[in-house]
């Protein structure tokens, strides 16, 4: 989210100040060179080729700058640089001061600009197996950059022995950190998961500093390693108890206390872990507004033991390929959103008959599961489908339903690559859902878009039997198979209002989103 709100903000000033920016690159370019020579020999056949021997044949290089100073990019006024500097170090999560630091080691000007830009200097890299002393020194620098101390820290713990407490407790109380009154940021990077124990001790505790992110990776897949010692992340968040988003990436063997109860917690996120034992203390983050479990492995004694699990507070549940995952034991009275991409099961229809106020689903279903989902969410009003989405035209035939499926939903997103989704299938879901009726002659220069192997959802002309249309019809893609999909030249798009969003872990994909105003959806 703050690359996306740097990157919004550097584009919205360089369009105030095109004449500036137009022929700056949007890249970053630490040094700049420049061809000095105009030949150059190539030496590997024995052959000498001399540009200037065949300028007529051979076009000419692009023209670089002569010297730093002279690049474009040095028509952008002060903030825009600054921001784009704050863009290009955020998009590095590790060694973000160094980056920075070498953006003042090309010009005159980039080092005026970048010392002036307090955001470069938010973040403090401990690189235990240093001096501890060069890292206090580290940490004074960094304060006189900033009006404030920086609140983005990132301990890396990967040199053997380490995490090392008596370390930790000589820079909590020479650099301050034990007396920050917020930290947005703490990342621990472990070089096995099995030292993870040793960042939850009482010595480094931080009882009184409000934490919005706390991390704890390790640079060793779960999965490969020989050892495990097992852990509580109980002691963890007692070690840290104001932590409002805790992330546990690539660890193994770490368990919930049942009993107790962490209020500041709103966001659980679980990924790439293994044989964890989280299920009987989910009911103590009583506050818990997000729960993500992805590619994580529940020991089947966890998952197997535990009765109810309520959950009163949250909201959005995500899930994917969650091995073990106990479905049918939440109780989630306030959930609106569930996502992940899990296949359809009949765990999952069970869950949804025990939450019917979930309004927002992301979900794979298979041929045979679909009509028993459609019957299970009638209220969906988003819905990411992705697997069987031809019954969204053949509900007709292939299922047993007596009306379009999901007659609430305002967002349908069909989850496959442009490329999958044919014309007439396409065509088949725009009629049954974006488009109240068509008129005769909307269609009737253009052959029949359904072959009679296919059901019509309805007929040319026939009114469609759902009550509204939806708001917006997304399809997933890239900028250039957009272009040639073959359902992008449908004439059902006339007068559709195309826009796209982009999301940072789909990259390069877009979500193209389309709008039909009221009048086409009419007629």
């Amino acid at each position: 989210m703050l690359l996306a709100r740097l990157f919004k903000t550097a584009i919205k000033k360089c369009q105030e100040a095109k004449t500036q920016t137009r022929q700056s690159k949007t890249t970053l370019a630490i040094q700049t060179t420049r061809m000095q020579d105009s030949s150059f020999t190539a030496d590997s056949t024995g052959l000498s080729t001399n540009i200037e021997d065949n300028a007529e044949s051979t076009p000419e290089p692009p023209t670089e700058p002569e010297s730093i100073a002279e690049h474009p990019i040095q028509r952008c006024n002060q903030d825009i640089l600054s921001t784009i500097f704050e863009w290009f170090t955020c998009d590095h999560m590790t060694h973000r001061n160094r980056r920075a630091a070498q953006l003042t080691m090309v010009c005159r000007r980039w080092r005026q600009v970048a010392l002036q830009t307090p955001e470069l200097w938010r973040r403090f890299d401990i690189g235990l197996g240093y001096p501890l002393p060069t890292i206090r020194k580290q940490w004074d620098w960094l304060v006189s950059m900033r009006p404030a101390a920086p609140d983005d820290i990132r301990v890396d713990c990967i040199q053997p022995g380490y995490p090392d407490q008596p370390a930790l407790i000589y820079l909590w109380s020479q650099c301050g950190i034990s007396t920050l009154e917020r930290i947005t940021h703490l990342e621990f990077v472990l070089l096995r998961s099995s030292t993870a124990a040793g960042i939850a001790h009482p010595s480094i505790a931080l009882p009184n500093t409000r934490i919005d992110r706390l991390w704890v990776d390790s640079h060793e897949y779960p999965g490969r390693s020989t050892t495990h010692t097992p852990w509580e992340v109980d002691q963890l968040l007692e070690t840290f108890p104001r932590v409002r988003y805790i992330k546990l990436l690539r660890q193994s063997c770490f368990s919930f206390r049942p009993g107790n109860a962490f209020l500041h917690t709103t966001f659980l996120h679980i990924t790439n872990c293994v044989n964890v034992s989280i299920c009987a203390g989910l009911s103590s983050f009583v506050n818990l507004e997000r729960l993500w479990i992805q590619a994580t492995t529940i020991s089947e004694a966890s998952a197997s033991s535990t009765t109810t699990i309520r959950m009163p507070s949250l909201k959005w549940l995500c899930i994917y390929r969650a091995t073990n995952f106990p479905w049918t034991k939440l109780d989630c009275p306030s959930l609106q959103v569930l996502t992940g991409e899990e296949s359809v099961s009949d765990a999952i229809i069970q869950f949804l008959q025990q939450h019917p106020h979930v309004r927002d689903i992301d979900v794979q279903v298979d041929k045979q599961m679909f009509a028993t989902f459609a019957r299970t969410v009638p209220h969906v009003e988003t819905l990411d489908l992705g697997g069987y989405i031809e019954g969204l035209a053949e509900w007709q035939t292939a299922t047993d339903l007596v009306e379009p499926p999901f007659p609430n939903i305002r967002r349908l997103i069909l989850d496959r690559t442009e490329e999958e989704i044919g014309l007439d299938l396409f065509e088949s879901i725009v009629k049954t859902y974006c488009l109240l009726s068509i008129s005769t002659t909307t269609t009737a220069t253009t052959p029949p878009s359904i072959p009679p192997s296919q059901p019509q959802a309805h007929s040319i002309g026939e009114s469609n039997p759902r009550k509204r249309a939806v708001d917006c019809l997304c399809v997933f893609g890239t900028t250039e198979s957009f272009k040639t999909a073959k359902w992008a030249q449908s004439p059902l798009l006339a007068g559709c209002v195309r826009t796209s969003r982009t999301y940072s872990h789909l990259e390069p994909w877009l979500c193209l989103e389309l709008r039909w105003p009221e009048s086409s959806q009419s007629h």
